[in-house]
């Protein structure tokens, strides 16, 4: 579970960082949900660069519950369908806790383009995916994690990537690249999350 150009990633079962993506692990703490952090209209974004480093933080809230955003975001070979950017996602294994799923995606900004493949190893657990690629052909370095935290009926996801390019891309527009395509990317979760939601769960939500 991955931002448009750096997704990471769901499942084609009910059960996708990129991640990245997206379609997406213990690098950031989650604090609890409490009425402070639930209603946030816009994600919250951060990106950061060290020594050619870039380390992106997302948060945001859903309605929906946990298994349903869990669902998504596993759903590995439909995300071209709702991630921006990704073109490819295919499941080339699949262990009981494990999955490795290849990626390719574009992104463009101004004059620039550029093609990013990744294949991700995801680290499937029931509130959180942690992934990482193994290919380091886009990165030197390329991974992150999507931790889930449910509470009265909604769900605060966070999303982490630490990011090491192989290209050369001026630091000032891969910073705002990272930045434009992780909140692309959530809010492509957000209504596939919304699409999924069953007629029965919204009535019950309904005072």
């Amino acid at each position: 579970m991955v931002p448009r150009a750096l997704t990471t990633g769901g499942r084609s079962s009910a059960r996708r960082l990129l991640f990245a993506t997206a379609v997406l692990g213990g690098i950031l703490w989650t604090p609890p949900l409490t009425a402070a952090t639930r209603d946030w209209s816009e994600p919250a974004v951060t990106v950061r660069e060290e020594q050619g480093v870039y380390f992106v933080s997302a948060r945001f809230t859903v309605a929906q519950p946990a298994p349903t955003v869990l669902a998504v975001l596993t759903d590995y070979e439909q995300i071209p369908r709702f991630m921006p950017g990704v073109e490819t996602s295919i499941v080339r294994e699949r262990t009981a806790t494990c999955v490795v799923v290849e990626q390719e995606a574009v992104s463009r900004m101004l004059m620039f383009s550029r093609r990013v493949h990744l294949r991700l190893k995801v680290r499937e657990e029931r509130d959180s995916l942690q992934f990482s690629d193994t290919s380091r052909h886009s990165f030197k370095r390329y991974e992150g994690a999507w931790r889930l935290t449910q509470h009265d009926g909604q769900t605060l996801v966070t999303y982490e990537l630490t990011a090491e390019p192989s290209f050369s891309v001026p630091e000032f527009l891969l910073r705002r690249l990272f930045k434009r395509d992780a909140k692309q990317m959530i809010e492509g979760l957000r209504r596939e999350i919304a699409a999924r939601t069953p007629l029965t769960s919204i009535a019950r939500q309904t005072p």
